[in-house]
């Protein structure tokens, strides 16, 4: 047998992503013939700068109305939301313009209704005159009621930086279960953003590393995941109910898994791809990932270890998987070792925190402080179990 499980996952993946978008692009022809496309939006995603560039995702589509998953909102409302995220009606090829810092850009949607701007300078971007968000407009309109401006906000780390921070969601800041497709399908369809579990501590632990050694900081934190672009609001409004900070999402496009006749990446080369995109943002700037054990992160992070020498400070992995990759994940570590990098496999966030103020990363104030949050974090899932 030629093709692996995850090989074969993939195709699949991609085949049906095939068949999802030429559905949606039939159906898209369809309602603009009838004049039956509804008033579109653009929805720009958190950008990220550094003194000579400027880099903002965002998508154009139909305004689906979600109701971002109110506290009070009952389970039926919570479906209709998760079918408008997976079912939204993208705009692609319409041009919108990008304005930052004197500069205009154009730029058309793809087949998903996707647009990336790239800002470059040579002498440094002046944010404290340009401010921190990209204007985007639409050149073209679909109907009267049509939303033609927005502003996408952008990242700007300080200067003085101890360290920034790379971080995976799924079943390392937000219980997912995703190695169980029904557990994380269950999860999906069936929990708001409040309701989900945050992993015990790990909001603490993550404001600890952004605050850094002095409590004072205001280190960088990005959120590199496989989980797709549709679920953007949903992870922001989980942060905000959980109190963890916020930073650039580099989420995956839903429907291209299939591309220009070609299988797109894995899940694995697209997160390398992504956090090739940080390293190289910030090229002065030491970097701690966050992982687990259940998916790539381990081979993940070891590959950006030897790409970038220097630039990986150290490696959590939360333990999430069996004994055998258990095993895996050690060897992993070991390897990485021998190239002057901690690869910690946790079995929880205390654990982590622990090694972190050892490393001087964070302070015994803060460790703390995560523990508290852990007890306080764990006690709440029990009860909410219960």
């Amino acid at each position: 047998m030629t093709d692996s499980k995850g090989e074969i996952k993939e195709k699949l993946l991609a085949a049906l992503a095939q068949a999802e978008h030429m559905i949606s692009k039939t159906k898209l022809k369809i309602k603009d013939r009838f004049n039956l496309i509804e008033p579109i939006m653009i929805m720009p995603f958190y950008g990220f700068g550094s003194d000579h560039y400027v880099y903002l995702k965002g998508r154009v589509l139909e305004d689906e109305k979600i109701q971002n998953n109110q506290e009070d909102g009952t389970m039926l409302e919570h479906l209709k939301d998760t079918y408008k995220r997976y079912e939204s009606d993208e705009i692609p090829g319409i041009k919108l313009r990008a304005s930052f810092a004197g500069q205009d850009i154009e730029v058309v949607t793809d087949e998903e209704g996707y647009f990336n701007v790239e800002f470059r300078a040579d002498q440094k971007f002046d944010y404290a005159v340009a401010g921190n968000k990209v204007r985007l407009k639409l050149l073209e309109q679909k109907t009267d009621q049509d939303t033609l401006e927005a502003e996408g906000y952008i990242f700007v780390p300080s200067e003085d930086v101890e360290f920034g921070i790379i971080s995976d969601i799924d079943d390392t800041v937000l219980v997912s279960n995703v190695t169980h497709f029904l557990g994380r399908l269950k999860l999906m369809l069936t929990k708001n953003a409040s309701h989900r579990s945050p992993f015990p501590g790990i909001a603490g632990f993550l404001r600890a590393l952004g605050r850094g050694s002095n409590n004072q900081g205001q280190n960088p934190l990005f959120f590199v995941s496989g989980s797709e672009w549709n679920l953007f609001d949903l992870l922001i409004n989980f942060f905000r109910a959980h109190d963890i900070p916020q930073g650039p999402l580099l989420l995956r496009d839903k429907g291209t898994y299939f591309d220009r006749g070609n299988f797109e990446t894995s899940e694995k080369e697209y997160k390398q791809e992504k956090i090739r995109h940080i390293l190289d943002t910030y090229p002065h700037v030491q970097f701690i990932c966050i992982g687990d054990s259940g998916q790539h992160d381990p081979e993940i992070y070891q590959q950006m270890v030897g790409e970038y020498p220097g630039r990986i400070a150290g490696v959590y992995i939360r333990d999430v998987s069996p004994d055998k990759r258990d095993e895996e994940v050690n060897r992993i570590a070991e390897e990485v070792r021998r190239q002057g990098v901690e690869m910690v496999l946790c079995q929880d966030t205390l654990e982590a925190a622990k090694h972190a103020a050892d490393m001087g990363w964070i302070n015994k104030e803060q460790l703390a402080d995560v523990e508290q949050e852990c007890e306080k974090d764990t006690h709440e899932g029990d009860n909410s179990q219960a």
